[in-house]
C-alpha cells in the first residue's frame, strides 16, 4: 500500500469523509460533529488558529482518500485538539493512521501538546495514543435531549429586563470569573437567538439565570451559562432554569436536539441533566500527548 499524505484543500471533501465515519462509535471522535454540513461549516469558518489548509491532512492510496486527521490549534498555548485520525474501514487502521500522523505532525509548527476526545469504543485511536505515549486524563459523557422530551412543569423564568441587569452582572461575575463572555457582553448581544432568562427575586433581584444561544440556520443550540445564587440553592431552581433554557432553544423549529458534555464524575450535574430529560449518547476518554 502506497500512502501519500497531503494538506487538505477542500473543506467539503474533508467533511464528507469525516461524516461517513464519525457516526459510528468505533470511529467516533468527540471534537467533531456528525452532520456533514455542520462539519464543513466548522472546518471552513472556525477551525484552528492557523486555518484549515495549514492544519488538516488527507491520506490517499492510488488516488483514493483513505484517511484524514486535523489539528484545531491554539497557537498561544501550543495545543491542538485532534480530529481523528479517521481511516477508511476497509483498510488496516495502523497502516494508514501511523504514517499519516507522523508526516502531519512534522508539518506543524509550535505545537507540543495534543488533546484527544475519543469514544470508548474507538479502540484503534486509543491504541495509537497509548503506543505514542499519551496519557488518560479523564472520562466524559455526551448527553442528548430531543425536542418533545423535555419534562413540563412550572417555569418561573422570564426574559431579563433592565431592572434585573445589575443583579445578573453580580451573579455572573461571581459564578464565572474571567470567562469568555462577560455579563456586559451577554447583555449587549441579546436578540432572538441569544437569550437571557432569569428567575426574579422581587423587583430587581435575581435568584438564578440561564443564557442560551440558538443557530436556527444550522439547527444547533446550546446552553452556555447557568447559575443559581448561593442563597437560593437546593430549591430545584437549576432544574427549572435548565428546562426553561431548553424550551427556549426548541422554540426554533429547526433545532431538534441539544447536546452537552459533562465529566463522568460530576454526579450532581448528571442528576440535574437527567431530570431535565437528557439521555446518554456517548462515553468518551480524554487523553493528552506531549512531544519531547
Amino acid at each position: 500500500m502506497d500512502i501519500r499524505v497531503r494538506t487538505a484543500s477542500n473543506a467539503a471533501e474533508a467533511a464528507k469523509f469525516i461524516a461517513a465515519l464519525n457516526i459510528h462509535r468505533t470511529n467516533h471522535i468527540g471534537f467533531c460533529g456528525e452532520e456533514e454540513k455542520e462539519i464543513w461549516h466548522t472546518l471552513e469558518k472556525d477551525f484552528s488558529d492557523t486555518g484549515f489548509e495549514q492544519s488538516f491532512f488527507m491520506a490517499e492510496n492510488e488516488g483514493r482518500i483513505v484517511g484524514a486527521v486535523g489539528f484545531d490549534i491554539d497557537s498561544d498555548d501550543g495545543i491542538a485538539e485532534v480530529w481523528g485520525p479517521f481511516v477508511s474501514e476497509d483498510l488496516p487502521f495502523r497502516d494508514v493512521a501511523m504514517p499519516m500522523w507522523s508526516e502531519a505532525v512534522q508539518r506543524l509548527e509550535n505545537v507540543r501538546s495534543f488533546l484527544f476526545f475519543v469514544n470508548e469504543e474507538n479502540t484503534d485511536v486509543s491504541a495509537m495514543i497509548e503506543q505514542l505515549g499519551g496519557t488518560h486524563i479523564g472520562r466524559h459523557l455526551i448527553l442528548q435531549v430531543k425536542s418533545g422530551e423535555v419534562p413540563t412543569g412550572e417555569n418561573p423564568a422570564i426574559p431579563a429586563e433592565e431592572h434585573h441587569e445589575e443583579a445578573f452582572r453580580s451573579l455572573h461575575d461571581h459564578a464565572f470569573p474571567d470567562t469568555y463572555l462577560s455579563a456586559e457582553e451577554i447583555l449587549d448581544i441579546r436578540d432572538d437567538q441569544h437569550r437571557l432568562l432569569v428567575i426574579p427575586d422581587g423587583e430587581t433581584g435575581v435568584m438564578g439565570y440561564v443564557y442560551t444561544e440558538a443557530d436556527p440556520i444550522h439547527g444547533e443550540g446550546s446552553i452556555e451559562f447557568l447559575a443559581v445564587g448561593e442563597a437560593y440553592r437546593s430549591q430545584g431552581l437549576a432544574k427549572k432554569l435548565l428546562r426553561a433554557g431548553l424550551s427556549e432553544l426548541f422554540r426554533h423549529d429547526s433545532i431538534e436536539e441539544v447536546r452537552l458534555t459533562v465529566s463522568a464524575d460530576n454526579e450532581a450535574a448528571l442528576g440535574l441533566y437527567e431530570a431535565a430529560g437528557f439521555k446518554l449518547l456517548h462515553r468518551l476518554n480524554a487523553c493528552r500527548l506531549e512531544l519531547d
